[in-house]
């Protein structure tokens, strides 16, 4: 092979010649694609111009006419004096006029599997392949998956993202076990039931009641000290004794209302404290 780096290693150069021959077999057999792998495996161990141009023979041959562009690019930078330049010039500029023909399809495919196209393999998603327009069948497998197949219509010039997702062939869990029943009685505790709150609805019966008591004598206070005012005549023995019943009924209700008041702080109270003086003492 003309054209090998001189600082490839020996064994490198041997294999990538024997990549190369074997390529040039499977060319002549019509085998474009195995061809094609055997090239780029002897461009990757000893770069040569010529494999550079048998890779874009074979892209050619199987329908990659972006990919053959730029192969044979990279053969004429890599052989600037090459006797054929004018010839591949020509070809480059062939192929680029038919380039908007070709429609692009990229595969993604979850989990990465392998993916062929119309019975051909394409490699392991994500892949990328370049198209004649019309109808192609897409096919994505995995071990351990069901394959997956589709049809894909593409148009002139298209660009298409396909994505597909692949379904296990064993279900997977909904979710983490249960535990058994035996195992979730012995862990969870039950919750204890709150104590009765009676001495804070005591409480709240007698602040409601002070209060009852003290609206009334509040009321009865004021109506004694309207009669004082109705321009009904009186002796002052009577005048007195009016003023003194409303007296007493306002000393009255006030107590009321500080009897509702404290029963009232004192419900209070007892609705945050009683739970806890009623509980047992290791539950406090």
């Amino acid at each position: 092979m003309a054209g090998l780096l001189l600082s490839t290693p020996p064994g490198d150069v041997e294999q990538a010649r024997a990549d190369f021959e074997r390529g040039a077999a499977l060319y002549r057999a019509g085998d474009f694609r195995a061809a094609l792998a055997a090239f780029e495996a002897a461009q990757a161990r000893a770069p040569a111009p010529q494999a550079l141009f048998n890779i874009a023979r074979c892209q050619e041959q199987l329908g990659q006419l972006a990919d053959a562009v730029d192969s044979y690019s990279a053969y004429l930078a890599a052989a600037p004096d090459a006797p054929d330049r004018a010839a591949v010039t020509a070809r480059i500029e062939e192929l680029r006029a038919r380039l908007p023909l070709e429609a692009s399809l990229r595969i993604s495919v979850e989990p990465p599997s392998t993916v062929s196209v119309d019975g051909e393999p394409a490699g392991l998603s994500p892949v990328a392949v370049r198209l004649s327009p019309g109808v192609h069948r897409v096919r994505a497998a995995q071990e351990g998956y069901q394959p997956l197949e589709r049809e894909v219509e593409l148009a002139p010039g298209a660009r298409i993202q396909l994505e597909l997702s692949l379904v296990p062939l064993v279900p997977v869990a909904a979710g983490p076990e249960r535990a058994p029943d035996a195992a979730v009685r012995d862990a969870v505790a039950p919750v204890p039931k709150s104590p009765p709150r009676r001495w804070t609805w005591v409480a709240t019966g007698l602040a409601a009641a002070s209060l009852g008591a003290g609206i009334a004598f509040g009321v009865s206070a004021h109506q004694a000290q309207d009669t004082l005012k109705d321009g009904t005549p009186r002796s002052p023995e009577q005048v007195q004794q009016v003023y003194d019943t409303a007296v007493a009924r306002s000393n009255a209700a006030n107590g009321f209302y500080a009897a509702a008041g404290i029963a009232g702080a004192a419900a209070i109270a007892l609705f945050f404290l009683e739970p806890h003086l009623a509980a047992p003492p290791e539950a406090r």
